[in-house]
């Protein structure tokens, strides 16, 4: 008997996860804005500080078991019970040590007293979220996007309810440390109970040193990502001014704004790519190159295509964007939003790389990559910091962000899916097709309102895609054929 196609569970996983994304993103801008105006810059930056210097050691409290779960549940649905049996064991392990060596890093960095407990809220939020994610990949194993979308929501809501209420009976950031705590273990007791009733978790004592062992592969990985991601922001707080801090963040909160479609494809597309390649493999163990190489260039195609008219928007607009978020007291990080757009470009192209890289099992390679380049990020930001403040930090992370999307490609051309001119002649075709569009919305409407600019540049831009043919039919038909897998 045929089993359902995971097609119209994943078309219409994509539409809830975009939807909810959206959804989320509005109310997140609500947040972030209101809470980045309330504070104020230097004390915004002093809650980004902390913030960040939490999250360098949020690979202690998943320790990979996140990514470890979607890799053996992916395929097989009783490896996916023992798997959850087995993290949930291993991070209720790793919660005291987690909550301990926090406090005890966050007294030698220097903070003390209120500092001290504003850390342990956040750290404790920390862990909480940890289950979370858990949680959110046992729905993405069993294709309940709907629920991912739905808890996603939820959590967003009462976010922004607890945040308007501690905020406006303490305008303070321990005000808000506190009210995160909450909203943690509110979404925890939820999702927990929820997520025990739709999988019985098993404890598969059998699997615990194969799991203990990607485990740790994936948690150097997100041991790397974690202080390349974070480290700007902390060294920043040492090295200069909260005011500065302040600043950086916005730009970093909006750049994390912008990253979500690209991280939403890896989200929802992961444990398709995992299925798909399994199934591609012959006698031999080697992967279908022709089929997995068409795959991939349909959507290295659709990133790019999505990037290119998003970054040239935040870039040419991007004064407009933090007025509106964050107000003319973040007037300085309008420049930093404007590098930033380069990252985000580099963030939409690295998508489709790292989902094969992972999705062929190659994470160890990951985890190089990841290293190389967050050593090169710390050393970067260690000597532009000091002379360039901000402007240090940003080029860091640009430069940093280039070596590691060449790595990327370069490194990986050895699996036959992609070569340096196929992804430069994928490039070519976007980029033309914006730069004509901006040099006709410039001489027609360069002093009419903004929104009536950005959309003539998106109607032209798509007018030029599709007159070039950039994506064709075969495209759109062989993109649809990644979500018409069906389950083992």
């Amino acid at each position: 008997m045929n089993k359902e196609p995971l097609s119209r569970k994943l078309i219409f996983g994509i539409f809830y996860l975009l939807s909810s994304s959206l959804t989320t993103l509005g109310i997140n801008v609500i947040i972030v804005g209101f809470v980045a105006r309330s504070l104020g810059v230097e004390n915004f930056g002093l809650y980004s500080a902390i913030l960040s210097f939490i999250g360098l050691f949020q690979f202690l409290s998943d320790f990979g078991l996140n990514k470890t779960l979607l890799k053996f549940g992916s395929t097989d649905i009783d490896k996916a019970r023992g798997s959850f049996g087995n993290a949930l064991i291993l991070k209720s392990i790793l919660v005291i040590p987690t909550l301990l060596l926090l406090t005890l890093l966050g007294y030698c960095a220097g903070y003390r007293n209120e500092q001290i407990a504003i850390l342990e809220f956040f750290a404790i939020s920390l862990v909480l979220d940890s289950y979370g994610t858990v949680f959110s990949s046992i729905r993405r194993i069993l294709g309940n996007f709907k629920l991912i979308a739905f808890f996603r929501v939820l959590r967003t809501i009462i976010n922004l309810i607890i945040t308007i209420v501690a905020i406006t009976l303490n305008n303070s950031v321990s005000s808000l440390a506190i009210a995160n705590a909450m909203l943690s273990f509110i979404v925890f007791i939820i999702s927990l109970i929820n997520t025990l009733l739709i999988l019985k978790p098993t404890v598969q004592l059998s699997l615990i040193k194969e799991f203990f062992k990607d485990s740790i592969i994936f948690s150097f990985n997100d041991f790397f990502l974690n202080i390349y991601g974070k480290i700007s922001t902390v060294l920043l707080s040492f090295l200069s001014d909260l005011h500065s801090v302040g600043i950086y963040s916005a730009a970093v909160r909006f750049t994390r704004i912008a990253n979500l479609l690209p991280n939403q494809v890896k989200f929802a597309l992961l444990p398709t790519m995992y299925r798909m390649l399994e199934e591609q493999r012959t006698d031999e163990q080697a992967i279908d190159s022709q089929s997995s190489k068409k795959v991939f260039t349909t959507l290295l195609k659709y990133m790019v295509i999505l990037a290119t008219p998003l970054v040239v928007s935040i870039y040419f607009f991007s004064d407009f964007f933090i007025h509106l978020i964050f107000g003319k007291k973040y007037d300085l990080s309008i420049p930093l939003v404007q590098l930033f757009s380069l990252f985000i470009y580099l963030r939409f192209l690295e998508a489709p790389f790292s989902l094969f890289y992972i999705g062929l099992h190659k994470h160890k390679n990951m985890v190089y990559f990841q290293g190389i380049t967050c050593v090169l990020n710390i050393v970067l930001n260690l000597i532009l910091i000091p002379k360039y403040s901000v402007y240090g930090a940003c080029y860091a992370t640009i430069f940093s962000e280039s070596v590691s999307i060449l790595m990327l490609i370069v490194l990986g051309r050895k699996y036959l899916i992609w070569g340096v001119m196929d992804v430069l002649i994928i490039l070519m075709k976007p980029l033309i097709a914006i730069f004509i569009s901006l040099l006709i919305t410039y001489f027609i409407l360069n002093k009419a309102n903004i929104l009536i600019q950005v959309l003539l540049l998106l109607i032209i831009y798509s007018g030029f895609i599709f007159l070039t043919k950039t994506l064709n039919t075969e495209d759109i038909t062989f993109f649809k054929k990644i979500f018409a897998l069906k389950k083992k």
